[in-house]
């Protein structure tokens, strides 16, 4: 923990030395801002937030095919209010979010096993979606070398989500499945003597939940296209955004750009990556020919609309669901993560 503070100190430095070298730029692209086309801008808005919707509608999918129906207006409020945790807390984000939307699954009447495996089917699905998204930006860049780089992640994206879908459907795939998995486990117990307990009880603990998934062909596309929505609307929110700033839109490198800021982004280093992903995605804009100055124009409406003005709503949503008696006020999300790290759940942070 005390190594990536300190790494989170390096980058907030480095980041500051590189905006007292580029004053100039900065400057005129704060200037910038007073002559922003608004229509593009509206529209920027529009588009991220659909991206939150379908994220919302994804993991609603999700819980439904257990037989666990949520309001829609309620999923709505979870999604922003778990991305507005991950967003505005450095290093622990990504884990207090989890935390966050596991307990109010939870307390919405989901089993601890129901719960936790739709968070990791969530974060499967919705990684998946993004693969397969940067696949075909480096397939439509133009090289030689993404175009094959991005053929082999598409065919291995669908190959890991058909047979992902197959082991939820096919009782005698998942039953091969667990024995693997014990296997797995019987040998990692022999070599460190961790976790301790029967190799068989523990996967039955930890599968127990997923036999209450019954999707059919339909239900996997739903929520496939739902993450593919969901990082689509975010990547419209970007062009957007070029196109209020008075950019043209670099159509065959953008979605390798944007894919750049969300790397940046997931390191966690500072609250949403602040300073990492504009830095990050200036320099990627740039690279694809688009002047400086308004390349950093548009990545301000862009972590204006993504992370600010998400985060904004977020916590409105989280006191609304706290208004609602849906949050506990002694909840820890500490405490959560640690009944979490028993489950095995992981997500990703829009």
């Amino acid at each position: 923990m005390l190594r990536r503070w300190a790494l989170a100190v390096v980058c907030l430095v480095l980041l500051g030395a590189a905006v007292h070298a580029e004053l100039p730029m900065v400057a005129a692209s704060l200037r910038s801002l007073a002559h922003l086309r608004w229509r593009p801008a509206v529209l920027a808005v529009a588009a991220e937030t659909a991206s939150m919707v379908a994220l919302a509608l994804m993991e609603r999918r999700i819980l439904i095919l257990a037989g666990l129906r949520l309001p829609f207006g309620r999923s709505v409020a979870i999604a922003y209010a778990s991305n507005a945790l991950s967003a505005s807390l450095p290093v622990i984000g990504s884990g207090a979010a989890t935390a966050f939307t596991y307990r109010r699954l939870v307390a919405q009447g989901a089993t601890p096993a129901l719960a936790g495996w739709a968070l990791v089917l969530a974060g499967v699905v919705s990684n998946a979606a993004f693969v397969l998204i940067i696949s075909t930006g480096a397939v439509i860049s133009g090289n030689l070398a993404a175009i094959w780089a991005g053929g082999a992640g598409i065919l291995l994206t669908f190959a890991a989500v058909g047979v992902a879908a197959l082991a939820i459907r096919q009782p005698a795939a998942r039953e091969r499945v667990r024995r693997a998995a014990i296997w797995t486990l019987s040998w990692v117990q022999h070599l460190v003597r961790r976790p301790a307990g029967d190799a068989a009880g523990i996967v039955a603990d930890v599968t127990a939940g997923l036999a209450s998934f019954r999707p059919s062909r339909a239900d996997v596309i739903s929520t496939v296209v739902s993450a593919i929505r969901n990082w689509t609307f975010d990547l419209f929110c970007l062009v957007f955004s070029l196109k209020a700033a008075g950019v043209h839109v670099p159509w065959w490198g953008i979605i390798l750009a944007w894919a750049a800021g969300a790397g940046g982004a997931s390191l966690n280093l500072t609250p949403g990556g602040l300073g990492v992903v504009e830095a990050a995605l200036t320099g990627a804009l740039v690279a694809l020919g688009v002047p400086g100055a308004p390349a950093l124009t548009a990545v301000l409406v862009y972590r204006a609309i993504t992370f600010w003005l998400a985060i904004a709503v977020g916590w409105a949503a989280y006191l609304y669901l706290r208004r609602l008696g849906q949050v506990s006020s002694a909840s820890s999300p500490r405490r959560a993560a640690g009944e979490l790290s028993t489950t095995g759940v992981s997500r990703r942070c829009s």
